[in-house]
């Protein structure tokens, strides 16, 4: 089974020998592929959609992994009970809804040690929700496929200090060890609060605004950590 860009991206970041569960597994792709690897003995893949989860079951029976791969239909972390997964991953939703869904299961999260997650936008809140509830972003990386970026998180139990606002909307382990996405990255992220910045400004009222001041500083940082990380081993300032 070939993984694209994308989730062979988050299949990396997890965590060999983990119980895993994946939310949202879709077709079961990746749950499959870590099982048939050996990285994890077993999975659940859970989803919302009756069509998703019947996909997930087909996967899991042509390849003969029904006994490794628990395919529950349900909402969120719901499909799991606690202590039984080690490692989630929540991938292709939008960075709010994964911070609901992670913030409303403490009970679940308890006994979670790793957490791999792919937002598809709001990534910043997502940080921001991780460092301020006892967890560590230990690696990021971005992917390309499909014509589209990708951000993927791997978060591990630990504190640590809450970075700028923009490193949480770039991610500072990226900027860091200069991904080679990142130039990329940055650039897409400043070309929208560019677009959205000029929008304001079309408004007396709007230009007034917290919000306009906000944007504004922030594309202005974007742009200054653009030219740094041209540079020759710039330095990356978290705080």
């Amino acid at each position: 089974m070939q993984l694209d860009a994308r989730l062979a991206a988050i299949a990396a970041f997890v965590p060999h020998g983990t119980t895993l569960a994946d939310i949202g597994g879709d077709h079961a792709y990746l749950a499959a592929t870590l099982v048939m690897k050996g990285v994890a003995p077993r999975a659940v893949v859970g989803d919302l959609s009756a069509g998703a989860c019947a996909a997930a079951r087909r996967t899991a029976a042509a390849l003969r992994l029904t006994r490794q791969i628990d395919v529950r239909q349900g909402d969120g972390l719901s499909v799991l009970v606690p202590g039984e997964a080690e490692s989630i991953v929540i991938a292709g939703m939008g960075g709010a809804l994964i911070t609901e869904i992670l913030a409303g299961a403490p009970a679940v999260l308890a006994g979670v040690q790793t957490l791999v997650l792919q937002p598809m936008n709001g990534a910043a809140k997502l940080r921001r929700w991780l460092y301020a509830s006892g967890w560590n972003i230990a690696d990021e990386t971005l992917a390309y496929a499909g014509g589209h970026l990708y951000e993927i998180i791997r978060a591990e139990r630990g504190t640590a200090e809450m970075p700028d606002d923009v490193f949480l909307h770039i991610g500072a382990c990226l900027f860091e060890k200069r991904d080679p996405l990142l130039e990329a990255h940055i650039e897409a992220k400043a070309a929208k609060l560019a677009r959205a910045a000029e929008g304001m400004h079309a408004s007396i009222a709007a230009r007034q605004s917290e919000e306009y001041c906000e944007t504004v500083s922030l594309l202005t940082a974007l742009r200054t950590l653009l030219v740094l990380c041209r540079a020759p081993q710039a330095e990356s300032p978290r705080q």
